[in-house]
């Protein structure tokens, strides 16, 4: 039996001294916009995951060594741009709304 059932009486109301109800917490607050920091993050975790994909597929066609990073960034960066739009797009209005150029 956990301690609010105790406070409760047979009838099922509350005993003198004991809220009829479990008080609420804080009032529900409105989902908040995500910082400029998550925003980046979000960003470079998408475009370091492309690269690791688009790395670990060349050396697996054979290229090896720095050649094998020179063509891993210039084909992730080019995979990246259609993919990665949404979030560059989130980072370049988060930062305009940080530096006030939206209103």
């Amino acid at each position: 039996m956990d301690f609010r059932s105790r406070a409760l009486g047979d009838a099922g109301r509350s005993l003198p001294g004991w809220p009829s109800r479990p008080p609420s917490a804080a009032p529900p607050t409105p989902p908040s916009r995500s910082g400029l920091l998550a925003i980046n993050a979000r960003y470079f975790m998408l475009r370091a995951l492309i690269f690791g994909v688009v790395l670990a597929v060349v050396l697996l066609l054979g290229v090896n060594g720095f050649l094998a990073f020179a063509v891993a960034f210039v084909l992730s960066g080019l995979v990246s741009y259609p993919v990665a739009l949404r979030q560059r797009r989130a980072v370049f209005g988060a930062l305009a709304q940080r530096r006030g150029w939206l209103r």
